[in-house]
């Protein structure tokens, strides 16, 4: 409470607490940065793994009463597909 008190009022009896105070404020600052930064390094990675992905993907159509088939997870293991068969859409 100390330490609040004196940077509250302006009142720095010490000087060593004034610096750890704006170490503390210069760290989250350089954090901010940091997080913006990597946000947009971040956006432009998805948006070149879109990309990539859209170059090979193939865009396809249904149409009502067309059988299509069906692949969900199964609850033991969400990378192994359990098919359910043809269904009517």
């Amino acid at each position: 409470m100390h330490i609040l008190r004196e940077l509250w009022t302006k009142e720095i009896e010490e000087p060593g607490v004034k610096s750890s105070y704006e170490y503390v404020l210069n760290l989250r600052e350089r954090l901010d940065d940091i997080l913006k930064i990597a946000r947009e390094e971040l956006e432009k990675a998805q948006g070149r793994q879109k990309h990539y992905y859209d170059r090979t993907a193939k865009r396809r159509k249904f149409s009502v009463g067309e059988k299509v088939l069906v692949l969900l997870p199964t609850d033991s293991n969400k990378l192994l597909m359990h098919g359910r068969g043809r269904l009517k859409l």
